[in-house]
Order: C-alpha cells, then sequence, then structure tokens
C-alpha cells in the first residue's frame, strides 16, 4: 500500500516536472535576456530540475506580473500636457518611440555639487512641505542622517502634511518596522517594495526598486542617484563621503515624476488603481529652462530604455563620451559599442572608484576594463567612492539618475534617469567630470595570471545579483 502510494506520487510528480521543465524552458526562450543568462536557466531547468524550476520561480523573472500597458499610459498621459518639446536628437526620438513621455519646457534644475549641498537642498524641500511629501528610496540609512530625516516627517505629519512613505524591500531591510511606528501614528503611510517576506505572486526577492524620488507639494522634486544616509550625504559631510549627483527640479517634468511614483506606490500596496494627481504650481519663471526627459526602466516598464538609450547613445556619439559609473559589468553590447566608439575616433572617458563598496564587483570588472583600455578607451580611477550615475555625449546630450552601468541596474531594477537636453545642463555636468578626472589617477595595465582569470570569472557569474 506504502509503495503503490509513494509509486503513485512519484509518478505524478515526474509528470509535473516534466510539464514544468517544458513550460518554463519555452518560457525562458522567449523572453528577452542574454545568452548566457538564457543557457544558465535552461541548463538548470532541464539538468537538474527539483533544484532549478524552484529558483526560477523565485528569481527568474525579470518582468513583474503587472499590466504594463496600462502603466505605460500613466507616463504617456502627462506627455499630452502643455510644455512638451519635440528635440531633434537621435536619443529623444527612441525614447519617444519606446512609448515614454516627450521632453518638457518650463522647467528648472539646480545640481548639487557635495553630499553637503544635498542635504541642504533635501532638507529645505521637507521643511518647507506645506501640503504632502512623497518619498520613493532604495536605502533608508539606520543612521544618524536617516533618523533626522524620520524626525522632520513625523514633525511634518503631526503638522497636518500627508506623508507617503515607498520604501525598497531589500534596501530598507535593516530597519525594522518599529522604527517607523511614531510616524504611522500620525497618519503617514508607509509601504515595502517586495518586502524580503513577501507573496510570491506579488513579485520576485531580485527585483528592485532603485529609483529615488522625493517630491513635496506636487511641485519640487530631488532625484538623482542619492540614497539617504551617510555614506551619501549630511550636515557636515566630510571629504571622505561618497561623490554622487542628486539634483532638484521644478516646472512641468514633476507631473512625470508623480505619474511613475503614483504606480510605484499603487503596486507596492496591491492597489490596481492608481489615483489622478492634482499638481500645484508646477510651472516655473526660470530665465534658462532646462529641457528635461525622464526615462524609467525595470521589471515595470516595457523593453529596457535606459539600456537602449545607453546603446544608441554611444553608437551615435561622434566626438566624446563621458561616463561616471560605481560599478562596470557590462553585457557584450555595450562593451562592444564603446571599444568600437574608441577605434572610430571618439574619445570614451571612463570615471570609476579605484575601490567600491563592492569587492566583486571591482573583480568582475577587470576584464572588461582591460578590454576596453586596449581599444583606446581612457579609464579613470577616482581615490574615493564614486556612487554618481551619468552620462556626457558630445556636449549636446546627458542622463544621470539612478542606473549603474552594470547588469542588475540595466536588466533587473526599477531605475529612473534624468535626460537633460539644454546647454546648461549639460556644461554643468561636463565641468564636473572635469574636475572629478583632474582628481583620479589612469588605468595601467595588469599583468593577468590564469589563476586571476578564473576568480574573475566567478565574479561575474555572482556579480548580476549584486
Amino acid at each position: 500500500m506504502n509503495f503503490a502510494l509513494w509509486y503513485g506520487l512519484f509518478h505524478i510528480g515526474s509528470i509535473v516536472t516534466v510539464v514544468l521543465t517544458l513550460l518554463l524552458s519555452t518560457k525562458i526562450l522567449r523572453s528577452s535576456r542574454m545568452p548566457a543568462v538564457t543557457i544558465g536557466w535552461l541548463l538548470a531547468i532541464i539538468l537538474i530540475p527539483l533544484v532549478g524550476i524552484p529558483l526560477y520561480l523565485t528569481f527568474g523573472e525579470r518582468k513583474l506580473n503587472i499590466n504594463l500597458n496600462n502603466k505605460q499610459r500613466l507616463i504617456l498621459d502627462t506627455s499630452k500636457k502643455s510644455n512638451q518639446h519635440i528635440v531633434s536628437h537621435p536619443i529623444h526620438s527612441l525614447v519617444v518611440s519606446l512609448n515614454l513621455p516627450a521632453s518638457c519646457t518650463e522647467n528648472e534644475s539646480t545640481f548639487d555639487e557635495n553630499g553637503k549641498a544635498a542635504w541642504q537642498s533635501l532638507t529645505r524641500l521637507l521643511e518647507n512641505a506645506q501640503i504632502s511629501i512623497d518619498i520613493a528610496i532604495f536605502i533608508l540609512g539606520n543612521d544618524t542622517i536617516g533618523n533626522h530625516i524620520l524626525s522632520i516627517l513625523e514633525r511634518k505629519a503631526a503638522e497636518g502634511v500627508k506623508i507617503r512613505l515607498l520604501l525598497d524591500g531589500v534596501g530598507t531591510f535593516s530597519i525594522t518596522k518599529k522604527r517607523f511606528k511614531p510616524l504611522l501614528k500620525l497618519g503617514a503611510q508607509i509601504a515595502w517594495f517586495i518586502p524580503v517576506i513577501h507573496n510570491p505572486l506579488r513579485g520576485r526577492t531580485n527585483l528592485r526598486n532603485h529609483r529615488k524620488i522625493v517630491i513635496t507639494d506636487n511641485k519640487q522634486v530631488w532625484a538623482g542617484g542619492r540614497n539617504i544616509s551617510g555614506d551619501y550625504l549630511g550636515p557636515n559631510c566630510p571629504s571622505n563621503c561618497w561623490v554622487d549627483i542628486s539634483f532638484v527640479q521644478t516646472g512641468a517634468i514633476v507631473a512625470h515624476y508623480l505619474e511613475i511614483f503614483e504606480a510605484d506606490w499603487a503596486f507596492s500596496i496591491d492597489n490596481k488603481v492608481t489615483p489622478s494627481v492634482e499638481l500645484v504650481g508646477s510651472k516655473c519663471a526660470a530665465k534658462n529652462k532646462s529641457e528635461l526627459q525622464l526615462i524609467p526602466s525595470g521589471p515595470d516598464v516595457e523593453d529596457d530604455p535606459i539600456y537602449s538609450v545607453v546603446l544608441t547613445a554611444y553608437y551615435a556619439a561622434k566626438s566624446h563620451i563621458m561616463i561616471v559609473t560605481p560599478y562596470y559589468i557590462p553585457d557584450d553590447n555595450i562593451q562592444k559599442a564603446l571599444k568600437l566608439a574608441a577605434l572610430r575616433g571618439v574619445t570614451v572617458d571612463l570615471i570609476t572608484p579605484l575601490r567600491s563598496n563592492h569587492k566583486i564587483a571591482d573583480i568582475a570588472r577587470n576584464r572588461s576594463i582591460r578590454e576596453l583600455a586596449a581599444a583606446g578607451v581612457n579609464i579613470w580611477f577616482l581615490p574615493q567612492m564614486i556612487h554618481a550615475k551619468v552620462m556626457i555625449i558630445d556636449q549636446n546630450f546627458a542622463m544621470a539618475g539612478s542606473a549603474n552601468l552594470d547588469i542588475r541596474s540595466l536588466f533587473l531594477n526599477c531605475e529612473l534617469m534624468s535626460a537633460f537636453y539644454s546647454k546648461q545642463d549639460v556644461t554643468w555636468l561636463s565641468e564636473w567630470f572635469i574636475s572629478l578626472q583632474n582628481n583620479c589617477s589612469k588605468y595601467q595595465n595588469q599583468k593577468v595570471t590564469a589563476l586571476r582569470e578564473i576568480v574573475e570569472g566567478f565574479a561575474l557569474l555572482a556579480s548580476s545579483q549584486l
């Protein structure tokens, strides 16, 4: 009897395993992935299905199970507002063709030149808020800086300001929910984007919201690459504070930020209907208007817009490509695009930290760095940690925000980059880049041993999950 029961269960399990293997293999082959990733998942599922199938169901999907088309319409609605502008630029044309909003005028951008300036900008926006504060952040530090920001939010909530705080489940894992009780008691709303422990049907654990957005009164935005902790900003940010880029933006672009925040918030609270947004004084009267365009990417957006923009920019560049990234772990297409740009005579300068906060990422980048240098790309190492993500092309286009030049940012994370088309913004970022370059050391050829090649290979395999 027991034998018959076990045999029956084994038979049913075998059938289920075969069916799942066929279904998942077909799905993987239809998905847009790097060839190495596709082969890896297929081998795992076919050769060791009892391990490969559960792993894929937990970590394998890179697009969320939501109505992507609906989210795209949310963003597109803002492109129908006034102040949109059609820029004669190949990147702008590409972004619009990907069903993302056109650029808009009537904006003003102010860059934070260092962590102290970023702290002043952020706290000023929060302190001056009178109606609402919406924050989406990857890391909210369990430190003095994070606690100070929470104290401001508690005080503003007590004053009647509507507070919504959207946190990433992994990025804020070190903070217990108990820390947020005072804020919740004051009427604030807090949501987690895919908590570490969650309903598996609500998304995949390895998909993260890496966007950084702070919106006050629906009329001002603080965004960029900085998280909210002592590594990124502070009132007395020391010289060893991480180098990063953030900015305050006002004007028509605020509507675009709001649409993205609202969609992320709706997903996190499992609300299928995104609330309508009422803009408050979103126009500005800046003398030097900024031409801005938002480029979101990730598991909640169709295609991979940031990746597409990066490739287009590299191939379209005619004279100069300037790149800043904390981690350089590209796929083959990006690597080839930069090498070909250098070989056809485009000056390519890449700034990255001498040592980042991820040792594995530093090891994983070495092979790609060597190939770029051999092709004529100038590799510059900054002695301190740099967390900024910036790209400048031919002095007529720049992009800055949350996306690193690594596989995780380009294909897994929810990311957001701000595209700059105005001369004053591109010039500011170019001058900032040169100031960094003056403090860098240039890459020197490394001796490569067989052991080093093996270690780098293992690091590269692990780096996509960093």
